[in-house]
């Protein structure tokens, strides 16, 4: 899909027609009663997220069963476990995907452009506007699955272990800058080869993100040019150096900068395939994987997205990207 073509189409959803899954442990995940009452004459179905539920059965079933719409209503773990669930289905079967933003961060909410109250995100899903939204793929070699918003490996993983229920709590959305001063004085350097459609990179990373959305982590604003409709994925590495440079790199990203730095490589590409010595895990949509990825592979159009008012189909261009 080219970027001039990707537009919104309103699609009424009906009041029987939403199954929402519900994760209490989100962040703001008892903020739910807020939702529920709001959708008390609405009608729909509401799942507690759980260990024992497998929810792709769960959403295939409600599928056949003429729910047409899947609310994942929860933070960017939860988005995750949705657009797994969903993706398991054939492309034909697979149902409208939103959002009702109640995690810590809702970093993919806000590339889709839903407002963190509850209950005007309720709102927009029950008159929704529809875009067919890109997922990447990604591969260990031994499995395959999905992610909507960003994967970020090297440090990036180091700073997620840091972070806590408490630290969360606490600092909210900045828990990942705070966590990201406890691993400053000690980075850790990955000497990485990246394959990407007709590109080859050698470099001393200390970290790669690879995204979809637009922010990661509480809004730090990770892949400021990245679309979920163009059918590419923004590659950024981030070169080894001094710890002063990283300081520089983290302002220039505050700044809204982060692109023009020199320690960046930028690229953005349809498939990625990645080695590393050491071998370098990933944080995918805020959950760490302890497997090792190989490769990442967009799917274009993958899902029907919900999306706020505040949506932006393709951010303003520049030309950081190399054409491809």
């Amino acid at each position: 899909m080219s970027d001039t073509t990707a537009t919104t189409q309103a699609e009424p959803v009906a009041a029987g027609d939403v199954l929402w899954i519900w994760n209490q442990s989100s962040g703001r995940g008892l903020d739910v009663s807020t939702a529920r009452a709001a959708q008390s004459q609405w009608g729909g179905r509401w799942l507690k997220l759980s260990q024992q539920i497998d929810l792709g059965q769960v959403i295939s079933r409600a599928v056949n069963d003429g729910f047409r719409t899947v609310v994942a209503a929860g933070g960017d773990g939860t988005v995750n476990a949705v657009v797994n669930a969903i993706m398991r289905l054939p492309s034909e079967r697979r149902p409208i995907f939103g959002i009702l933003p109640l995690g810590t961060a809702n970093d993919f909410a806000g590339t889709l452009g839903m407002p963190a109250d509850v209950q005007q995100s309720a709102a927009l899903i029950q008159n929704a506007r529809v875009i067919p939204g890109d997922v990447i793929r990604v591969s260990d070699g031994r499995r395959d699955r999905y992610f909507a918003n960003v994967a970020a490996g090297g440090n990036s993983v180091r700073v997620s272990e840091q972070l806590n229920d408490q630290t969360k709590a606490f600092w909210g959305a900045f828990s990942y800058l705070r966590g990201a001063m406890d691993v400053l004085p000690d980075m850790r350097s990955y000497h990485v080869d990246a394959r990407s459609d007709d590109h080859r990179d050698r470099i001393d990373c200390w970290a790669v993100i690879v995204a979809n959305g637009r922010t990661n982590a509480g809004h730090i604003e990770v892949a400021p040019e990245a679309s979920i409709c163009d059918g590419r994925m923004d590659v950024v590495l981030i070169r080894d150096g001094e710890v002063a440079e990283m300081a520089k790199l983290v302002a220039s990203n505050l700044l809204g900068r982060f692109l023009e730095s020199d320690q960046v490589l930028f690229r953005q590409v349809r498939s990625l395939h990645l080695s590393s010595d050491p071998p370098m895990r990933f944080s995918i949509d805020g959950e760490i994987d302890q497997d090792v990825p190989t490769s990442f592979e967009v799917i274009p159009a993958a899902i029907r997205m919900i999306v706020g008012d505040g949506f932006v189909v393709r951010p303003p261009s520049s030309s950081h990207a190399p054409a491809i």
